[in-house]
């Protein structure tokens, strides 16, 4: 005798042929790859952008007043005129500087390898030390590094190496990987490397410096290389009412690049939501606007919703539904991003030599 399957059964039965769907290659149609490919591409300029630009374009003059106004002035190249400088762009992981100086440098005609201003950008590995910095910087040069050097080796090679090519600017990023910042004897060997780079008499470099805060605190200890500096400093965002307008805009900006209307979304608690489920990190900010903005596009609507923020940002941190800042009943305001994955898990200090382990416990 036959039966008819009732509806949980057949909803049982069908579950294996949905699960099978999900687990194949996800396609796209073309226009939405396009608007995803669109989102990624766009640049949003950093409040910082036009100090950035003043002092790129400051060191630029001071080069050009070294390499070609000097010499038809017919003045000798001495003090200022004999010496590079730097300029030292900081701030925390997610604010920005790296996207900032890479578009700095396209508008600026610093990629362009047949220009005298053309720039090298090598990141320091993490972690690393003066003698593998120097490593990548040759890397970086296109020297092939065959066999080990000593470090004061490495660096006199990453001078004649720099000179031969006709290099003048070379960006350095990532410098807080340098584990001797955290030994003072070791980071006043760092600063007198840099010094010696920009002061080297017969080929004088100028310098970008990227990095985290300790980078700066580690060249205002050095006050010759210090002198030698200008800085850019990259703050986090705050829920200050410019800062909550500068959210705005963001997602006006991208809401528009993706074709997409945010009139069902409450645009100022969204805002507030971004800002402190990033910590006021810009880059990390606008990341997290763009896997929201995907994924609403993939599911073919045309107005997001808090839930596309709300998953997007579970898939960047890994929290569960409780420590999510966009979920619907969640005290997002005191939710501590920062220990979001683990959050109620005992967290195990390294000990100190000479004192007991303890233990820290963090949560929401």
């Amino acid at each position: 005798m036959q039966t008819e399957m009732t509806h949980d059964e057949t909803a049982a039965a069908e579950m294996p042929s949905r699960q099978e769907g999900r687990r194949r290659r996800r396609k796209r149609n073309p226009e939405t790859a396009a608007l995803e490919v669109a989102l990624k591409h766009s640049y949003y300029p950093h409040p910082c952008d036009d100090t950035l630009y003043d002092r790129l374009n400051t060191l630029l003059d001071d080069f050009d007043d070294y390499n070609t106004v000097a010499t038809q002035l017919g003045f000798s190249r001495v003090g200022r005129l004999n010496e590079g400088r730097a300029v030292v762009v900081v701030g925390e992981s997610g604010t920005g500087k790296s996207r900032s100086l890479e578009r700095a440098f396209a508008n600026l005609g610093m990629n362009d390898r047949s220009d005298k201003t053309f720039v090298v950008s090598v990141r320091a590995p993490s972690p690393c030390n003066l003698k593998q910095l120097g490593i990548e910087i040759l890397i970086g040069l296109g020297y092939p590094v065959e066999r080990d050097f000593r470090e004061n080796v490495v660096w006199r090679v990453v001078r004649e190496q720099l000179a031969l090519r006709r290099i003048r600017f070379l960006h350095l990023d990532e410098l807080q990987h340098l584990t001797q910042l955290n030994n003072p004897a070791e980071a006043l060997k760092v600063c007198d490397t840099l010094k010696g780079v920009m002061q080297n008499a017969d080929w004088p470099m100028w310098l970008i410096l990227s990095g985290m805060p300790n980078l700066a605190r580690i060249i205002e200890s050095d006050f010759q290389l210090r002198r030698r500096s200008t800085f850019v400093r990259l703050d986090q965002l705050t829920a200050c009412k410019g800062d909550l307008k500068e959210v705005r805009k963001v997602l006006g900006n991208f809401g528009h690049k993706a074709e997409l209307s945010l009139d069902g979304l409450p645009i100022l608690e969204l805002a507030s939501r971004l800002l402190h489920g990033t910590e006021g990190r810009l880059g990390y900010l606008i990341e997290i606007v763009q896997e929201a903005f995907s994924l609403t596009l993939q599911e073919g609507r045309k107005t997001p919703l808090m839930g596309d923020f709300e998953r997007a940002y579970e898939a960047k941190t890994g929290c569960r539904p409780e420590h999510n800042v966009f979920a619907d009943g969640v005290e997002w305001q005191n939710v501590d991003v920062r220990n979001t994955l683990f959050p109620d898990q005992d967290l195990e200090e390294e000990p100190s030599p000479g004192k007991r382990r303890r233990k820290v416990v963090r949560g929401a």
